[in-house]
């Protein structure tokens, strides 16, 4: 029973599923999106509760989902009951609006690093420790009058992703 898997489902528009999830599969070379997920959520698991510890009380906001394509799709994964059971604690810790927001928000992650830094870059410093202090500094000066939860999310991952070896500790 260890190695249960759950199906999970979630929406995506259409164009992220044509456009970043496809192009994550071809740059890591894998075939399928649950093994792409789970390969990305090991990479991410131990500092996405730092990053939404910056922001806080997410205040169960509606995420957007993508308000350029008003197509949606169904999409689902396979995951193991711990990452299964660690995204729902995020969800219950962080009041978040739902844990298919969190899904997201690590594909757009790796997406917008992919891009920025090319898959070897981005798994080279995403692989190292966070220097949370230097970011919710960073973050604070930055943030000012956003009151919107999903605007602080953006602001902070597009933070982290334009300055990532500025937060990294070096080795």
């Amino acid at each position: 029973m260890k190695n249960k898997k759950h199906l999970f489902h979630f929406i995506v528009s259409e164009s992220m599923n044509n456009n970043v999830i496809d192009f994550l599969l071809k740059e890591f070379k894998i075939n399928t999106f649950s093994k792409l997920f789970e390969t990305m959520f090991r990479l991410v698991n131990k500092k996405i509760p730092k990053m939404k510890r910056i922001i806080g009380n997410h205040r169960s906001e509606y995420a957007v989902i993508d308000n350029t394509d008003d197509k949606r799709l169904d999409k689902y994964l396979r995951i193991s009951e711990s990452d299964y059971m660690q995204i729902k604690r995020w969800h219950y810790f962080y009041n978040e609006f739902g844990m298919a927001s969190t899904v997201r928000d690590i594909i757009l992650f790796f997406y917008n690093g992919v891009m920025k830094y090319g898959l070897e870059g981005f798994l080279e410093i995403v692989g190292k420790e966070l220097r949370i202090d230097k970011l919710k500094n960073d973050f604070l000066d930055k943030m000012t009058q956003l009151l919107n939860i999903a605007a602080r999310k953006r602001l902070l991952y597009e933070l982290i992703i334009e300055n990532y070896p500025k937060y990294v500790y070096s080795t």
